[in-house]
């Protein structure tokens, strides 16, 4: 085993996670479990006050002895600790323990809400994001009460970086699906609404999850995300793969971004502004020519990403017959009379079962 210098990793831990491979039976496993429970356990009860790399080191290896499924019923509050340290790595391992042992009941939920405010006050991009990281994956009905508030801000401020913004729309994802009646939008709805707007690909895909659990509950405090979703959606349809390098997927532009706009477009009815409605035309119409020139790769991920965007175009298109707009549905079955066998079908079958 190569030397683990103490500022490098935490050498106690690769050699316990040795022994731990080596053992012949699981009655040597749980034996030597056992033994290193023990010293764990006199370690944190000892008069020695122990240092943030040495807590780290024994709450890192009784998370390793619990994802081996063996129960855990001490440590928590020495990771609860760890919270208040300066050091990235020692912080990291207190918030991944207390997200993985922590129950959302736990009576320490108080304490770490304590160490979450401190963090997500503290503007470091890092621990903000480990604190929202840990929101999210904890849920508990006491976080929202605390921070369902708070997230909202962080999401829309100037200032906040990228990489926040979207851990936050996740994170407040995740408490209105646990606690809708505490996720309250309010004066941050349109705020949160022009997120589609942003120039990083990587915020609107977070934002538009967020916006569309929103809008299938609020549709008309979020209507206005119509023409945004649909001015992005152009913007990606339109746009070579190489224009949006970052996020082609097998020569799609932005495959996943694509599918969620159309999905969140089909929490509405058409569009009544005409320059609207005439954009979203041009995109579904690219989107069906695109189906049926030859693929730019022979892989299956190029084809899959192509398809889930068609059939997701092809929902929506069926979505706006529901209101009653059969010509808008038969334009595409007439200007689209080329476009692959098997899309006709499934088009033609929808309209022999509705007419």
């Amino acid at each position: 085993m190569p030397a683990v210098s103490k500022g490098d990793g935490m050498r106690g831990l690769a050699v316990f996670i040795s022994d731990i491979r080596n053992c012949k039976s699981k009655e040597a496993e749980i034996k030597r479990i056992n033994k290193e429970l023990a010293n764990i356990r006199s370690k944190f009860k000892g008069d020695k006050a122990l240092d943030g790399y040495s807590k780290k080191k024994y709450v890192c290896k009784l998370l390793f002895i619990f994802l081996l499924g063996h129960d855990i019923d001490f440590g928590h509050m020495e990771a609860v600790n760890l919270l208040s340290s300066n050091k990235y790595t020692e912080k990291q391992i207190g918030y991944l323990f207390i997200s993985v042992l922590v129950n959302s009941n736990s009576e320490l939920i108080r304490l770490i809400n304590n160490a979450i405010k401190n963090d997500l006050s503290s503007r470091n991009p890092t621990f903000m994001c480990l604190a929202l990281h840990c929101i999210a994956n904890v849920g508990s009905r006491e976080m929202a009460e605390a921070f369902a508030g708070e997230i909202p801000r962080i999401l829309v401020a100037g200032d906040t970086m990228d990489s926040v913004k979207q851990s936050a729309a996740l994170c407040l994802l995740r408490l209105y699906k646990t606690s809708p009646d505490l996720v309250l939008m309010g004066e941050w709805t349109s705020r949160v609404v022009h997120l589609l707007n942003d120039q990083h690909m990587g915020v609107v895909t977070a934002a538009i999850s967020l916006i569309t659990c929103l809008s299938q509950k609020n549709p008309d405090e979020f209507k206005t995300c119509v023409s945004l979703a649909v001015s992005r959606l152009s913007r990606i349809v339109s746009s070579a793969s190489t224009d949006l390098q970052d996020y082609t997927y097998y020569f799609v532009p932005a495959p996943w971004l694509s599918c969620k706009l159309l999905r969140l477009l089909q929490c509405y009815p058409p569009p009544e502004d005409g320059a609207v409605k005439g954009r979203l035309v041009e995109c579904l119409e690219t989107i069906l020519n695109k189906a049926q020139e030859p693929p730019k790769s022979k892989k299956v991920q190029h084809s899959n990403a192509k398809n889930a965007i068609l059939f997701e175009a092809i929902s929506l298109i069926i979505h706006y017959d529901r209101f009653k707009l059969s010509p808008f549905l038969f334009f595409f079955l007439v200007e689209s009379l080329q476009t692959t066998k098997n899309i006709i079908v499934l088009m033609c079958d929808y309209c022999v079962c509705r007419y």
